[in-house]
């Protein structure tokens, strides 16, 4: 009869020991590591970084006329509840068309990305639709659906830390992200 008691008070023990381990195990995020990830997502101008420095545009430089501009911006703002493009990121979507037509090699990602408002499923729906908006109008203008890859992030990955409108409407986008030029 004792060693049962003796069991049950070893059994008891090891269950707290391996609930405590667990708890400690938990890190503390990087508040730091948090910014420098976001800030990879929108610069000043609200372009994505491609990862190849700003001295490599993701198409022909040689064509001054404005071109690299509209190629660079690779961030595209949707309203609440939205998958609808804005007819202001249009043109640099299908200046982004006309190169990946042009380059049958290039390969991007698109990502879908949600305001931490709704539930988790919602927000990677939302997400996901925002990504294939963008992607049904790449393909529209003759771009292989085989070049492009959606993930859709939902909440996941905010590009502000806010929790009010303004940080909101930085957080509902959807980003190109070049693979292979």
């Amino acid at each position: 009869m004792n060693l049962k008691k003796w069991i049950k008070v070893i059994l008891v023990s090891s269950s707290i020991i391996t609930l405590a381990a667990c708890s400690s195990a938990h890190k503390n995020q990087d508040q730091s590591a948090v910014n420098e990830a976001n800030a990879a997502y929108s610069s000043n101008d609200g372009a994505q970084a491609s990862g190849l420095g700003d001295e490599s545009g993701f198409g022909d430089q040689a064509n001054g006329n404005g071109r690299e501009k509209l190629l660079a911006k690779r961030v595209y703002y949707f309203d609440f509840d939205s998958n609808v493009v804005h007819d202001e990121d249009k043109p640099a979507i299908i200046a982004n068309a006309n190169y990946l037509a042009a380059h049958p090699k290039a390969k991007i990602l698109l990502e879908g990305h949600t305001d931490p408002r709704g539930s988790r499923e919602y927000n990677i729906g939302l997400g996901e639709r925002r990504a294939k908006s963008v992607a049904e109008l790449l393909t529209s203008k003759g771009v292989n659906p085989s070049q492009i890859r959606v993930v859709s992030y939902g909440a996941e990955k905010l590009a502000a830390l806010g929790h009010d409108e303004s940080a909101y409407q930085l957080d509902r986008r959807a980003v190109l992200v070049i693979l292979k030029r």
